[in-house]
């Protein structure tokens, strides 16, 4: 009986899990609610220009733990190691 419980307790916390990485790739067909799209320009740039976007904002880099929680309104500035701008999406 106890084997069987624990058993589920073990499956149960393993079915938030998800597999690979979190990436701040845009969605094909998302809707485009804080205005990202105008700053498509700043790809291949430098961490500097993200100054040019406006607040809400969230600046981080690909290996940076950021959380889930998804702002609708919030632009995301997702730089590489390099600190050059990779991706700039909405959440």
């Amino acid at each position: 009986m106890r084997f069987t419980i624990l058993t589920a307790l073990v499956l149960a916390g393993c079915g938030g899990m998800s597999e690979g990485p979190q990436t701040g790739a845009p969605v094909a067909g998302a809707p485009d609610t804080c205005g990202a799209s105008a700053y498509q320009d700043l790809l291949g740039k430098g961490a500097a220009s993200a100054l040019a976007v406006p607040e809400p904002k969230r600046v981080y880099g690909v290996a940076d733990a950021v959380t889930l929680d998804y702002q609708a309104d919030r632009i995301n500035v997702q730089l590489d190691d390099t600190d050059t701008i990779v991706a700039v999406t909405c959440g």
